[in-house]
């Protein structure tokens, strides 16, 4: 009995919040990572066809989008998660930068600093299990 209205007690806090668990969290941004690094796989791809510079370009929006919303999960705010959420901002910032190069003037010079900044993002998050 106890147990069941702990539960409802945890389910009617996140609802009051309107805050994921940080199981529910840790899912959330390993998808996005994960949306972030297989796109930037398919861009390259695409990169070496000159014919697909629309798919790619839209391909680089879609990477650009997805690293911006990584950048609304940065907490500025507590002191303690300040320097590395600025470190995160940085790395996002990389990505949205070469992703707006190649849809702005078709250049895929940071294109592979891009991926590697997404597969050890991607890679790293998905060894951290989340501790609730």
């Amino acid at each position: 009995m106890k147990n069941k209205q702990q539960t409802e007690n945890k389910e009617n806090n996140k609802d009051q919040n309107n805050m994921p668990s940080a199981k529910e969290q840790y899912n959330i941004i390993l998808k996005l990572y994960k949306g972030l690094h297989e796109n930037l796989e398919e861009l390259y791809k695409k990169s070496k066809d000159k014919k697909s510079s629309t798919n790619a370009s839209q391909l680089a929006y879609k990477v650009d989008k997805i690293a911006s919303g990584l950048h609304l999960t940065l907490n500025f705010e507590d002191e303690k998660t300040v320097k590395i959420s600025e470190n995160f901002r940085d790395l996002y910032r990389h990505v949205r930068f070469a992703m707006k190069m190649i849809y702005e003037k078709q250049e895929y010079k940071f294109l592979n600093s891009a991926r590697d900044v997404a597969k050890t993002l991607y890679e790293s998050w998905a060894k951290i299990k989340p501790t609730i």
